[in-house]
């Protein structure tokens, strides 16, 4: 299915990118972390210059939160009993951004962030399977 998130954050400069991660922990024997796309459930990114409009983008305002709702990449897998789920949020994403110069600071209001997963069988499931 497809992931879907709202990630309330600021920058401390007027451009910067949003990456975000789902991977499984531990990650799997014979990966190398989440630098190895063995131990990625999904992925997605963002230009918070977009918040408002896709097509036309606006510079931030260092400090000023923006929120941004975007997909995650499409994906069905079952995770294994034992492991956890980790959302990792940060600004470039060595494989799918440009790299601007070191610096750029993301604050994230947790409490404006949420994270939306599809499961087959819905919430009952869902119950069951953290019990």
């Amino acid at each position: 299915g497809t992931a879907r998130v709202t990630i309330r954050m600021a920058s401390n400069k007027a451009a910067a990118n949003l990456s975000v991660w789902l991977v499984e922990l531990p990650y799997p024997a014979g990966t190398n972390g989440a630098m190895d796309p063995r131990g990625i459930v999904t992925r997605g990114w963002a230009d918070p210059q977009n918040a408002k409009s896709l097509r036309a983008g606006e510079p931030l305002r260092a400090g000023e939160a923006v929120t941004l709702t975007f997909d995650l990449e499409p994906d069905d897998q079952i995770i294994p009993a034992g492991k956890r789920l980790g959302f990792m949020i940060f600004s470039s994403d060595k494989d799918f951004t440009l790299w601007p110069g070191a610096g750029t600071q993301l604050s994230v209001d947790l409490d404006g962030t949420t994270l939306v997963l599809p499961v087959v069988g819905g919430r009952a499931a869902l119950a069951r399977a953290v019990q």
